[in-house]
């Protein structure tokens, strides 16, 4: 695969697991940060992206960074990048075009706000 950066965001605040109370906050961080770019959406191409998650301390002990889980909402709240889904159902942001993916986490460091990185980049075959 090769592949053409489209857009690196820069996401801050809180990185939310899946179906959790900051699913929400975290999402509208996302689409803020997609929105900025005033870029998208790429109706007809194919994705690579590349996030790295930035982690605050836990404020309990339930507040885990589970990567798979913080993926979910991250891509989900990318609609202005991907598109939406052509179905009859409720709307749905089109990350069934994402071919690639790469994710990490780390703690966030002291200059640094908790979020993430995101670049978004067209896979050519």
């Amino acid at each position: 695969m090769r592949f053409e950066t489209l857009v690196v965001l820069n996401v801050v605040g809180r990185p939310a697991s899946y179906s959790t109370a900051s699913t929400t906050p975290w999402k509208t961080a996302v689409r803020d940060a997609v929105g900025k770019t005033g870029l998208g959406p790429w109706e007809a191409a194919r994705f690579s992206v590349v996030i790295e998650f930035r982690t605050p301390k836990a404020r309990n002990a339930n507040d885990v960074w589970d990567l798979d889980n913080l993926i979910k909402p991250t891509l989900d709240a990318m609609e202005g990048v991907f598109g939406r889904r052509p179905w009859r159902g409720p709307p749905q942001t089109a990350d069934d075009r994402v071919d690639h993916l790469e994710a990490s986490k780390r703690p966030v460091r002291t200059d640094e706000a908790p979020g993430a990185r995101i670049e978004v980049r067209r896979v050519s075959q």
